[in-house]
């Protein structure tokens, strides 16, 4: 009596096969969290060169930036709304971005034409008179000062940070500030 070829796949060549499946699905998320990243920052950068020309030739008209109260940082002047809660990003607090966003006046008599729904960050801009009266000097422990400076300005002066989770997790986030000051914009855990 003879014996009949059995057809179908041997464990080891079943094992293989999922092992490539696995190695593809690793280097698929990698990609994409990558891209995801690039395209938070992307946005981060894009919203703050905006915030800048707007702060900017709000200046060149009025003769002062606009933004918060020098003295404060209320989360509900942030864009999109913030929570009440705080992130703490290198040791400073900055207030959390809020996942439905809300519409302020601020944001929208500086001109800033974001599309409040599709935001992934939050972005918070405080300001100041630089008259040594109210509005002069800013909150200490923030991520403006590391920017702007550790002593009340003489001149009137604005910083920007914007804050995205880029990592779907609570705790420290991606934050990215500029100020009056200077062009470049500073990360800190750009990939979190």
């Amino acid at each position: 009596m003879t014996r009949q070829a059995q057809k179908g796949f041997t464990l080891i060549e079943l094992m293989i096969v999922v092992a490539i499946i696995g190695v593809l699905a690793v280097v698929a998320g990698t990609a994409y969290r990558k891209f995801m990243d690039s395209g938070r920052t992307a946005e981060a950068m894009s919203m703050l060169g905006e915030i800048r020309a707007k702060e900017e030739a709000y200046r060149a008209e009025f003769n002062q930036y606009t933004g918060w109260s020098g003295g404060s940082e209320a989360s509900s002047n942030s864009l999109p709304a913030v929570d009440n809660t705080t992130c703490t990003t290198g040791g400073t607090k900055e207030p959390c971005p809020k996942a439905t966003p809300t519409s302020n006046a601020y944001w929208t008599g500086l001109g800033i034409n974001a599309p409040k729904s599709q935001l992934y960050c939050g972005y918070i801009v405080n300001y100041g008179t630089g008259t040594g009266g109210a509005g002069a000097g800013y909150p200490s422990g923030t991520l403006g000062q590391a920017i702007v400076g550790s002593s009340a300005q003489n001149v009137p002066w604005w910083y920007a940070v914007a804050i995205c989770d880029n990592d779907g997790s609570t705790g420290t986030n991606a934050t990215f500030t500029t100020a009056y000051n200077t062009t470049a914009v500073s990360a800190q855990n750009e990939h979190q």
